[in-house]
């Protein structure tokens, strides 16, 4: 019973493949609409010059043309690239545009006679070049940058501070430094480590390197204080003497910590303002910080009022 299933199985399998390579025939000699894509890939760019902007989009291509023909496009390795000879387009400003009847005359360099396009998209192949030698240009910050209420901002660096610029000549001679995108780092209590994008003003730029790295050092503020001798301040004339009781007066700040060793009490000057003295010899005063350093705040004079006295020392 088995032998006659085998013999049917076998003429059965025989007609298929008859009918198969017949069909693969007919359909060979067929035209076909087939889609590919295609990777662009730029050859015999001039040893002066560097692509700062490659064609980043892939062609896709819908082509008509013999069933033989689309199989061999199908095992061709090579036909998934477009290789573009950059010895045959012009730099305009560094930009370089094929389009049209150039890009369709690409386009059937690599097909058969036969072909026939249907359609290519995009429809335009465009890249920029700019010289090989770039400029260094110093990198600044965009941006805010601070601290919350307790903590200073010790330090903030971009690593590195310049980098080299490839642009075409008419971009790069009018530009003086290399802006980073705006940051926002607001806030902070602890020291932080970022990447930051730097800003293209215009397509056809190249940066080496592409970004930058933003350090901030941040630190708590501390308090200090000083007992600071009380001066007279804006004196009239010499031998005009303003006395005060006590003839000192603690001063009490914040500095971070980073600065705390650095403030000495020779960076201030406590005094009484003479002009704001009323027309008595004697009376209340208000002490004033006449010079401090600029990185301390929450400043407290205590007392903030002192007695004071006028002597006029006559000079024989």
């Amino acid at each position: 019973m088995k032998k006659p299933k085998n013999n049917d199985l076998l003429v059965f399998l025989v007609f298929f493949v008859v009918v198969f390579f017949y069909w693969y025939l007919v359909s060979m000699g067929e035209e076909h609409e087939t889609k590919f894509n295609f990777d662009i890939v730029l050859k015999h760019l001039p040893s002066d010059v560097i692509v700062t902007e490659v064609p980043t989009e892939k062609l896709t291509l819908v082509v008509r043309d013999k069933g033989e023909r689309i199989l061999s496009y199908r095992t061709r390795r090579t036909f998934r690239q477009l290789a573009v000879d950059c010895r045959n387009y012009r730099a305009v400003n560094g930009h370089v545009i094929i389009t049209g009847p150039a890009l369709e005359e690409l386009m059937e360099g690599i097909l058969s006679s036969s072909a026939q396009i249907q359609s290519v998209v995009p429809d335009t192949i465009q890249y920029y070049v700019a010289p090989a030698v770039g400029r260094r240009l110093p990198v600044r910050l965009t941006g805010s940058v601070s601290a919350d209420a307790s903590h200073v901002i010790g330090s903030q660096r971009l690593t590195p501070d310049s980098i080299t610029v490839h642009a075409p000549h008419n971009i790069l001679d009018t530009m003086t430094c290399v802006r980073t995108e705006p940051v926002s780092l607001v806030g902070l209590k602890d020291s932080v480590t970022a990447e930051v994008a730097l800003v293209h003003p215009q397509r056809g730029i190249l940066y080496e390197p592409e970004t930058a790295r933003l350090s901030v050092q941040v630190t708590p503020f501390v308090e200090k204080s000083f007992e600071l001798p009380i001066e007279g301040w804006l004196l009239p004339r010499e031998g005009v003497v303003v006395k005060t009781f006590p003839s000192k007066a603690s001063v009490r700040f914040q500095v971070s910590l980073e600065q705390f060793y650095d403030i000495t009490p020779e960076q201030f000057m406590l005094a009484v303002d003479y002009t704001e003295l009323g027309a008595d010899d004697g009376g209340k005063a208000r002490l004033q910080l006449i010079k401090k350093p600029d990185d301390i705040r929450s400043i407290t004079i205590s007392p903030a009022e002192v007695d004071y006295v006028i002597e006029i020392n006559e000079t024989p």
